[in-house]
């Protein structure tokens, strides 16, 4: 009986794929996982769900390995790519064996990665970040909630804040988010305390995230007659107690409004995700002069840290050039790491998680490990851990 719901489970999208996709798309996708289903009955029998399972006594360096191939047994079952993979942290958080208890999505997400949970260099205080760029489609939202959820699997203790009206940093982190919650617009225009709206993220423990609804695309407009309205974050956040946190990430709308200088005047830090693309070059200029008149002007602090090259395709001499570039001009701002273009990192948005614990053997997942590392790595050579 459990056998046959598993089944109907992973014949099922996702839930938020549901709810996005028009009827007749859904009908579609449906027809699809029909067809799926059939395929199963044609394969090798085996129960539903265990060609994804990872064997009770696999050591956790090769749990990447196991997620992998319980991918590949899943596709020639005849399952779609994305509800094979639906089931990959499910799998590798595998029922308790005798003597063997269960394995938590962050345990299991740590066993795949292979870093044995060690924890890494926290600062002596809270690092606040606010991810920008005002092009869109860059890499600011998987940004940060990769980076922080790295972060917190090795024991840091960090914030999201989504400043984006669209709400994407709130889906991936699987917060409440819908119209009427409450959000860090109630906190920007009606002066509700930051701590009201914080929320913990479910699957992985020292991770939280204030999330953002759709009220926040009028904010800018209500913000206008407001005094001092580009210091309404940087106030909240100053009657926030953030002595219990390592890292704040601010995750920022696609534009230079007043959202947007709102960050930068709360932030002392700034990471800028490029595109290795040519058009994610031409914003960079904008961005950089509005950073220097905030600096000047509202936050004498402010500097940029970090730039992370995003979307790299390796096969394409315009990637290798646009990086080669951005290193040449910035120096050792630019992280040595660069995000390559993953299925994976799109795909798990859709189920309500960071890329971390969707797929932690995914090419996208391990160099956001790294990216992360060096975060931290760099805050301990600027003499900033304790």
């Amino acid at each position: 009986m459990a056998q046959a719901a598993d089944e109907r489970a992973e014949d099922e999208p996702p839930t938020r794929v549901r709810q996005a996709l028009s009827a007749a798309v859904s009908r579609e996708t449906e027809g699809r996982a029909s067809g799926g289903a059939a395929g199963k009955r044609l394969g090798s029998g085996s129960p539903a769900g265990s060609a994804g399972q990872v064997a009770p006594a696999a050591p956790a360096g090769q749990a990447a390995a196991a997620v992998t191939n319980g991918q590949a047994a899943g596709a020639s079952a005849g399952r779609g790519t994305a509800d094979a993979a639906a089931g990959q942290i499910g799998a590798a958080a595998a029922a308790p064996g005798p003597g063997r208890p269960s394995m938590t999505p962050a345990e299991a997400a740590l066993a795949a990665l292979g870093s044995g949970g060690r924890e890494w260099p926290r600062p002596r205080s809270c690092r606040m970040i606010t991810i920008a760029n005002q092009k869109g489609g860059v890499g600011k939202t998987t940004s940060a909630v990769n980076l922080a959820a790295s972060l917190a699997l090795h024991g840091a203790r960090v914030l999201v804040v989504d400043l984006d009206p669209q709400g994407n940093a709130s889906t991936a982190l699987d917060v409440e988010h819908r119209a009427g919650t409450a959000s860090v617009y109630n906190v920007l225009v009606e002066d509700q305390p930051l701590a009201g709206i914080v929320r913990a993220v479910a699957d992985i423990p020292g991770l939280y995230c204030a999330p953002a609804t759709i009220d926040l695309a009028g904010a800018e407009i209500e913000l206008v007659p407001l005094v001092a309205r580009e210091g309404r974050l940087s106030r909240a956040f100053a009657d926030y107690d953030a002595s219990n946190l390592d890292y704040i990430l601010i995750d920022c709308p696609p534009s230079l409004g007043l959202l947007t200088v709102n960050a930068l005047v709360a932030a002392a830090e700034v990471l800028i995700p490029i595109q290795c693309e040519y058009y994610a070059l031409e914003g960079l200029e904008q961005l950089l002069r509005t950073i220097d008149l905030v600096k000047s002007h509202l936050n004498p602090g402010l500097y940029v840290s970090t730039i992370l090259l995003t979307m790299y395709d390796g096969r394409t001499r315009l990637a290798s050039q646009v990086a080669e570039e951005v290193r040449e001009h910035f120096g050792e701002v630019v992280l040595s790491t660069v995000i390559p273009r993953s299925v994976r990192v799109s795909e798990a948005p859709s189920y309500g998680q960071s890329v971390m614990t969707y797929d932690p053997g995914s090419s996208g997942a391990q160099a956001y490990l790294e990216a992360a590392r060096e975060v931290a790595d760099r805050a301990a050579e600027l003499g900033q851990t304790g």
